[in-house]
């Protein structure tokens, strides 16, 4: 964002606030993993005889942060941002905000995120871990960090990065809103795993 626009004063705040914002969030992380699933092809791409020790605990610690960061935070945001969206979208996109965003940018931001986590469930399956210690806790990171630097940043600047909490914060339904968004997380995260066999199942048995 930059130029004429930047003379609005809302502008300069959504700019201010950019990083605060879930789905940038989301973005980077899937650019990460899309960077760890490059990495793990390279035994592949360059055909190479022998995969280099390194590339196993690359894969492992991308299968985390797909199944505990990357498709929980995406799920989430399809089902909060569109459906608030369609019913009043100046709760989570102010008509101001297209100044600065065009409706494609919108539309790569929380519409071509789905995807990237379709392709890994139904091309990359993976099986339910032994242990969920590590994912739980990836969750867990997430959770905390993300809702610590919101609260922070309206503790030093008095804003909100979406109007929808603005309108909440002072009443019983802001912690209402910050618990159930923590128990849909943990639904998403633990929903994805019969899923995921289910998938794992079926494509063994078409190659069978």
């Amino acid at each position: 964002m930059q130029g004429d626009v930047l003379k609005d004063p809302d502008i300069r705040t959504l700019k201010a606030n950019q990083l605060k914002y879930i789905t940038i969030w989301n973005m980077g992380f899937q650019m990460i993993f899309l960077f760890l699933s490059l990495l793990c092809d390279m035994t592949l791409i360059l055909k190479m005889k022998n995969e280099p020790k390194y590339i196993k605990y690359i894969r492992s610690y991308k299968d985390i942060l797909f199944s505990a960061i990357v498709l929980p935070l995406t799920v989430i945001i399809l089902i909060l941002f569109w459906p608030l969206f369609t019913i009043n979208r100046e709760l989570v996109f102010p008509v101001f905000i297209d100044k600065a965003i065009s409706l494609t940018s919108n539309h790569i931001m929380h519409t071509s995120i789905l995807p990237i986590i379709l392709i890994e469930l139904f091309f990359n399956p993976k099986s339910r871990p032994q242990s969920h210690k590590w994912y739980l806790a990836h969750v867990a990171f997430i959770y905390v960090s993300y809702f610590a630097v919101i609260i922070l940043n309206h503790a030093k600047t008095g804003t909100w990065p979406y109007p929808l909490v603005t309108l909440l914060y002072g009443t019983i339904y802001f912690p209402l809103l910050l618990f159930s968004i923590g128990v849909m997380y943990a639904v998403v995260y633990f929903a994805q795993w019969p899923i995921t066999e289910y998938i794992h199942e079926r494509n063994k048995s078409k190659s069978l």
